[in-house]
């Protein structure tokens, strides 16, 4: 098989000739930029540094680098770094949200200190003081129609689609701050809601552009919205059914209007007691598979969910990636592909490969995966 047929069969359910892998095609499937420096340095590849997202300090990935890797997928990503920002110093600055980002001295990424929102008391007051900003931006999109129409061309690889910074509930406590709107949703309800249509609105409005010029060429379109920490889920789930939900069943709706690419929902932690809302609405592969947090047993999961879900990820990045010696890495690949392959399971790390994880281990979570005999 090709990389597209075998990524292909999988979220088709069908079985491939070999488990298909992505790295780097999604903002939640990269790679942080330290690691990313110390596996070129393994690889003996010099070439500067382009990141993906500059809050999270995540990279791009160069071809080179997917082509000794042996990856099946390829992204075509917007470029959210040219929103307009206000940079304050070289560890300081607000993005077009007004969302004010700081790096500590000797961190690794951009932590989030400020949010616009967050003193304001009244729904009057917010509709009132704060200004949305524009989510059209021609700089964002431009080239990516001729980059995915040669992917499409070439047909190698499967092509996946992610306009980054793409949910609705998250980027929502980011503006309002993440205990407040935990609270809205709440004793706040008519605070929460304007927040989420607003968002809804906004989203439609970029994948709407970006979909218009590369829609027709993906097999993939990604949304990443965490709804769960590795306990449980940040809200009941008869907040999320009836506060949540109908603004993300709208949003997967109009994403699928614009493309016949399957629809790729990322959500950190215990996702299980939304799963059967998720494939309702219309999910059809499901990242990161948080195999650290409760409930998130890969074996239980493909009996429970396989004929109608995809899963991507599930190589756990707390212990083994990070502190696993190479064996371990590979016993960790060889369960998660028996827990939740033959078809059905694209595998890649859980959630972005972070900045501990030795570049020995990320050859060989690739390489074992390509040497399993399905």
């Amino acid at each position: 098989m090709t990389p597209r047929e075998r990524v292909l069969a999988a979220i088709n359910f069908k079985e491939p000739d070999k488990i298909p892998t992505e790295l780097g095609s999604t903002n939640c499937t990269t790679i942080a930029r330290k690691a990313y420096n110390e596996l070129k340095k393994l690889l003996g590849i010099n070439k500067p540094d382009v990141l993906y997202m500059e809050d999270f300090q995540l990279s791009v990935v160069d071809e080179e680098v997917l082509q000794i890797l042996d990856t099946d997928t390829r992204g075509v990503p917007g470029k959210p770094h040219l929103y307009d920002k206000k940079i304050i110093d070289e560890r300081t600055y607000y993005d077009h949200f007004g969302i004010k980002y700081y790096m500590p001295e000797n961190g690794l990424y951009f932590d989030m200190v400020e949010n616009p929102l967050a003193n304001m008391e009244t729904l009057e007051e917010i509709k009132g003081s704060y200004e949305w900003p524009d989510p059209i931006n021609p700089k964002v999109v431009e080239g990516l129609r001729e980059q995915a129409k040669k992917l499409k061309e070439e047909n190698k690889y499967a092509i996946i689609g992610d306009m980054v910074n793409t949910g609705i509930f998250e980027p929502s406590h980011y503006l309002r701050g993440f205990q407040n709107f935990l609270m809205d949703l709440v004793i706040n309800p008519d605070i929460a809601c304007y927040i989420l249509e607003q968002m809804f609105n906004y989203q439609c409005k970029r994948y709407e552009a970006y979909l218009n010029e590369v829609g027709e060429y993906l097999d993939i379109v990604f949304v990443g919205d965490d709804l769960a920490t590795s306990q449980t889920i940040l809200m009941s789930p008869e907040i999320y059914r009836n506060i949540v939900k109908p603004y993300q069943k709208e949003y997967f709706k109009f994403i699928k209007s614009k493309t016949k690419a399957k629809l790729l929902y990322h959500s950190c932690g215990n996702i299980t007691p939304l799963i059967e809302d998720l494939i309702e609405i219309g999910v059809d592969i499901l990242n990161p598979i948080q195999v650290s947090a409760n409930d998130m047993d890969t074996k239980k999961l493909k009996e429970l969910y396989g004929d109608r879900l995809c899963f991507l990820g599930a190589i756990d990045t707390s212990k083994v990636l990070p502190k696993g010696s190479v064996q371990d890495v590979r016993d960790e690949v060889k369960r998660r592909i028996e827990d939740l392959g033959p078809s059905g399971y694209i595998l890649a790390a859980v959630h972005d490969i972070q900045a501990d994880v030795p570049p020995q281990n990320v050859l060989e979570m690739y390489k074992a995966a390509k040497e399993y005999k399905l």
